[in-house]
């Protein structure tokens, strides 16, 4: 009898989009579909996170909720508010107090933009909360990380899709995008057009990621929600849970399917 293949999940970056992964998981977990590993850039490195620490979807949901949470994410771009990242910081250390990758029930790797060299790094070990954060940190939005006298910032920049880590280990992986890349009528303000240019970077290097995929789900519903609407979680987690359901057939073919 063929064992079945273990299952690699990669959870993109997009901001308050990010609730869609939590419905994402929510349908998976329905059907007895559970990750064997994680990997997760920005947005989708937080919830990876917690989901990896052994929350369930549905508290992570509630987690997304609370008005500290909300706080930390909703403003404008230009801000001044360069705290924002030490408020995600104690955040985090309270919901994963071990602060350790290796503390996880699931193994995890969180994508991060290392400036100096210009490149990718997949973090398994070390500060958790720190490269979660690093991670997050959109530029001009949220201030740079330094890490060990390196400057880090939104793993967006390079790899908002990160297979990396879970390629060429027998996985099978399912890679889920909340990358909005349709046509837009009007681009109008600084705030659309700076989004926009983001949007679009973000789809250039993911959606040749996304076609490697043995499962690659396009949760298209969100795409109309911004980075900032955090408001928004139960509407986007109702989304990413309604896509998956609808795609479940061929999310398990996928899966099951031989190498």
């Amino acid at each position: 009898m063929t064992p079945t293949p273990k299952i690699g999940l990669a959870l993109a970056g997009g901001g308050a989009r990010a609730s869609a992964h939590i419905g994402v998981l929510q349908a998976l977990n329905e059907h007895d579909i559970y990750p064997d590993e994680i990997s997760g850039c920005s947005a989708g490195a937080m919830i990876g996170a917690l989901y990896c620490h052994g929350y369930s979807p549905l508290e992570i949901l509630e987690l997304s909720m609370q008005e500290e949470f909300v706080r930390i994410f909703k403003f404008q771009l230009w801000t001044t508010e360069w705290n924002r990242l030490s408020m995600l910081r104690k955040l985090l250390h309270k919901h994963l107090p071990e602060n350790s990758f290796e503390a996880m029930k699931i193994p995890f790797h969180a994508c991060l933009t290392n400036l100096n060299k210009g490149c990718s790094e997949y973090h398994t070990t070390g500060d958790l909360t720190t490269c979660i954060v690093a991670s997050c940190a959109v530029p001009v939005i949220f201030k740079p990380v330094r890490m060990d006298g390196i400057t880090y910032v939104d793993g967006g920049v390079l790899n908002n899709l990160p297979i990396e880590p879970l390629q060429d280990r027998g996985m099978k992986i399912m890679g889920v995008s909340i990358c909005p890349h349709e046509e837009l009528e009007t681009i109008k303000g600084i705030r659309e057009i700076s989004e926009r240019v983001f949007q679009l970077n973000v789809w250039s290097n993911t959606e040749h990621r996304l076609n490697q995929c043995d499962v690659a789900l396009e949760v298209v519903d969100s795409f109309t929600y911004g980075m900032f609407d955090v408001n928004k979680s139960e509407e986007l987690f109702k989304i990413g849970y309604d896509c998956a359901m609808k795609q479940m057939p061929e999310i398990i073919a996928g899966l099951q399917k031989p190498a």
